[in-house]
């Protein structure tokens, strides 16, 4: 069989589209692989944040076991997170009402998408 010209231009077409497709497929992957890095970071944080919340909260709890005078007058010691991470955690006591307070803890932290924050709420109550 004969070869002409237009065979051969068509073969370089072909050689194109399917090198095309190749990058798209690696393209793809590589957009897998960084949306599963990114979501893998953030799910560690957000494990970090929820645990600092929970010493906060138990932080609050040895304070009321502790020194229930100033647990009741809602002037217990701040405990902030570790200075050596990324996180800020804060811990607010509302009166509810007597012999009721409610404790929030707030741990933030920023990343390359922005800033997040961690909420937990508890309620302490005077047993007497």
């Amino acid at each position: 069989m004969k070869t002409t010209k237009f065979n051969q231009g068509q073969s370089m077409i072909e050689v194109v589209v399917a090198l095309s497709l190749v990058v798209l497929v690696i393209l793809g992957l590589v957009k897998v692989s960084v949306n599963s890095i990114n979501n893998t970071a953030f799910a560690r944080d957000q494990r970090a944040a929820t645990q600092y919340a929970q010493e906060g909260l138990e932080s609050a709890r040895q304070c009321k076991e502790e020194n229930e005078i100033a647990f009741w007058s809602l002037s217990c010691p701040e405990l902030t997170a570790p200075s050596d991470t990324k996180f800020t955690r804060q811990i607010t006591y509302t009166q509810i009402e007597e012999g009721k307070i409610q404790i929030e803890v707030a741990v933030s932290w920023t990343d390359s998408k922005g800033e997040h924050q961690s909420n937990l709420t508890s309620y302490l109550t005077k047993w007497e």
